[in-house]
């Protein structure tokens, strides 16, 4: 559901548009509601594009997200440094970068978190020259 609206509603300078989003998250999970402000008027975002963008932005949540709160434990981190936070939080980053390419041209099934850990555990020279070698292209 949207709705166009005035930027004086919420206060929000350049707000132009309101979207509700509900999500179901599981079969039998509660109705979560997310509201959403764009500037962009309903000429420049329709409904469908709308949901397109939120899809996207959940792609970006599983893929980045779900590898540092499951593989990194990261919600379970002690760590209450700020500086330490800000640098664990980087090597996290790193690792998750460094994964995503390895996993590149292999299966599903063959490119997990698991088998990441596994094969590069103590391989720690192979991902520092993964990481500083320019990139290849990719046909």
């Amino acid at each position: 559901m949207t709705r166009t609206i005035e930027p004086k509603e919420l206060g929000l300078a350049g707000a132009l548009q309101i979207a509700r989003m509900d999500r179901r998250i599981g079969a039998k999970g509660q109705l979560h509601q997310t509201w959403l402000v764009t500037s962009r008027s309903e000429r420049q975002l329709n409904q469908k594009q709308w949901l397109t963008l939120e899809q996207d932005r959940w792609g970006i949540e599983n893929r980045t997200h779900h590898t540092l709160d499951v593989t990194h434990r990261e919600d379970e981190s002690r760590v209450q440094e700020p500086n330490a936070v800000t640098v664990l939080g980087i090597f996290r980053r790193l690792s998750n970068s460094l994964k995503q390419r390895w996993a590149k041209g292999r299966s599903t099934r063959e490119a997990t978190s698991r088998d990441w850990t596994e094969e590069n555990h103590f391989n720690r020279w192979y991902g520092i020259r993964l990481f500083t070698q320019p990139a290849r292209s990719v046909s």
